[in-house]
C-alpha cells in the first residue's frame, strides 16, 4: 500500500478493539456514533492509501483491492455480492469486533468496521453510501453481514426487517 496520507498508522491488538467497541456500545448512541465515525475516517484514509485507486477499477477488482487492504491490516476479509438493484451485501469474516472478550454479549455489533466500510465506499462512490449491519456473528462462527446502498434503500430494508417481512424482499 502506498501511504498517500500524512497520518501515521497505529496497530492495536484485536482484543483492544473488541473491548473498545463493547465499552463504546455501553455508552449508548454517542459511543456507537463515535466508533462509526472513527471507522468512517479510517475507511476514507484506507481508500486514499490503496496502491491503485479502486474507483477506477472494475467492480470485481475493486472488491479484491479493498479485501487485500483489509487483510493486510489484520481486520479479516470481505466478499461482496449484489442482492438487488441498489443493494449489495458484504460478508465480513474475522471482524475484530466480533472476536475477543465481550464479543458474545447481547447486541454486540461491528460499529467500527461498518464505519470503515462506509468510508471506503463513500469515497469510491463520491457520495454517501449507507451501511446496515444485518447480522453480527459475535460469539458465533461465520461472517458478519452488512447491506450497502443508499439511505432510502436501506431504510426500506430495515423496515422490512423489523416488521418480519425481510424474507419476501431478499428471498429465502
Amino acid at each position: 500500500m502506498n501511504d498517500r496520507t500524512d497520518r501515521p498508522v497505529v496497530c492495536l491488538p484485536s482484543s483492544a478493539l473488541t473491548l473498545l467497541s463493547r465499552r463504546c456500545s455501553e455508552l449508548g448512541s454517542n459511543g456507537v456514533r463515535a466508533m462509526r465515525e472513527a471507522g468512517y475516517r479510517a475507511g476514507a484514509d484506507l481508500f486514499t492509501s490503496l496502491d491503485e485507486l479502486p474507483d477506477r477499477l472494475p467492480a470485481s477488482s475493486f472488491w479484491r483491492a479493498v479485501d487485500g487492504s483489509i487483510r493486510k491490516l489484520g481486520l479479516g476479509s470481505i466478499a461482496f455480492e449484489t442482492v438487488s438493484p441498489g443493494i449489495g451485501a458484504v460478508a465480513w469474516e474475522g471482524s475484530p469486533e466480533a472476536d475477543g472478550p465481550g464479543s458474545e454479549t447481547p447486541r454486540a455489533r461491528c460499529h467500527l468496521v461498518a464505519g470503515l466500510l462506509g468510508g471506503v465506499l463513500s469515497r469510491a462512490a463520491g457520495r454517501t453510501v449507507a451501511i446496515y449491519e444485518a447480522r453480527c456473528r459475535a460469539g458465533e462462527s461465520g461472517p458478519c453481514w452488512f447491506l450497502v446502498g443508499t439511505r432510502d434503500h436501506l431504510r426500506e430494508v430495515h423496515q422490512f426487517a423489523t416488521d418480519g417481512s425481510l424474507r419476501s424482499v431478499l428471498g429465502p
